[in-house]
């Protein structure tokens, strides 16, 4: 047993000592990316200044000091972040901004995203994404989290952020361990700010969500598709389709506090769920009624005041 901690530790000081420093710097109109000092691109794209530095690392920090826009998806390896020292990249083309698959200990911070890409963050199959300071508006989905290249993901977190306008702030598929603080979201698009799909063991702090979806079926916070074991302490949600909406399996979610204001539907509807519980919240003149409890699976309770 011992032997094998010594040599645990011992990899883990070895990835350390020789961890990488990428730097993404612009010059003009020249975007120069070099690792440990070494240039290994310069040109006019953004996303190959990234890409190269990820290439030629094998774990470490990629910093990018300049906002700039990228028409190139950059790629994100095994143990390597990027650090966007409160810069802005704007997605100009393809379907996201920063992609990874099939890796781990992975993520991003102080990085803002914007632009006409349907995804800031596109992350499939990985274990152990971590991000901080990331936000984003404009942008379809600030954090796509999902299983799709090879089956579950592991560990996700992304602290407290904010993403206005956008039609989700954070959609996992598949995804066993998700954590936030506080996420701040505005819609005005058919969507959810925070929804969870076919996830497990995700405890979240505040999901405060407005124009999410108003005149839809979708809602601030969303549990769907046989998702799993789900704390929140509080969902404020105004002017949304629903506040809080469970549905199609899903089970174990407990919500200290829902509050849903001037929703279009249903505040809170619990649908083919079970063992689901919201404590406590108000309810304000919502469209659809104050909550419901329909297709009944057993063990779902529902406390909150109707005005």
């Amino acid at each position: 047993m011992k032997k094998i901690a010594m040599t645990s530790a011992l990899a883990l000081l070895q990835a350390a000592l020789f961890a990488s420093t990428g730097d993404v710097t612009l010059s003009g109109s020249t975007w120069t990316g070099k690792v440990d000092g070494v240039t290994k691109y310069t040109g006019s794209s953004m996303g190959a200044a990234v890409n190269a530095c990820n290439s030629a690392m094998s774990s470490g920090t990629i910093n990018i000091h300049n906002s700039g826009n990228t028409s190139t998806q950059i790629g994100l390896g095994s143990s390597k972040i990027v650090d966007g020292y409160g810069c802005t990249i704007t997605g100009n083309a393809g379907n996201c901004i920063i992609h990874c698959q099939n890796s781990s200990s992975v993520g991003a911070r102080n990085l803002h995203c914007a632009g006409s890409v349907s995804f800031g963050m596109y992350f499939l199959t990985d274990n152990g994404q971590s991000f901080s300071g990331v936000d984003g508006k404009s942008v379809g989905w600030i954090f796509r989290v999902d299983d799709c290249k090879g089956g579950l993901g592991y560990n996700f977190s992304c602290g407290s952020f904010t993403a206005t306008p956008t039609q989700y702030a954070v959609e996992t598929y598949g995804i066993s361990g998700n954590s936030w603080s506080t996420i701040n979201t505005s819609g005005g698009q058919a969507g959810c700010g925070v929804l969870l799909n076919y996830s497990s063991s995700a405890s979240g702090g505040t999901v405060q969500a407005s124009k999410c979806d108003y005149g839809g079926g979708y809602a601030g916070f969303r549990t769907a598709n046989n998702n799993r074991s789900t704390t929140l302490t509080y969902d404020n949600a105004t002017s949304c389709g629903r506040g809080f909406f469970s549905v199609s399996g899903s089970g174990g979610a407990t919500l200290t506090r829902v509050n849903a204001s001037y929703c279009s539907g249903i505040g809170i509807w619990l649908q083919s769920t079970f063992n689901t519980k919201v404590a406590g919240g108000t309810e304000t003149s919502n469209g659809g009624g104050c909550s419901s409890i329909s297709q009944d699976l057993g063990g779902n309770t529902v406390t909150v005041t109707c005005r």
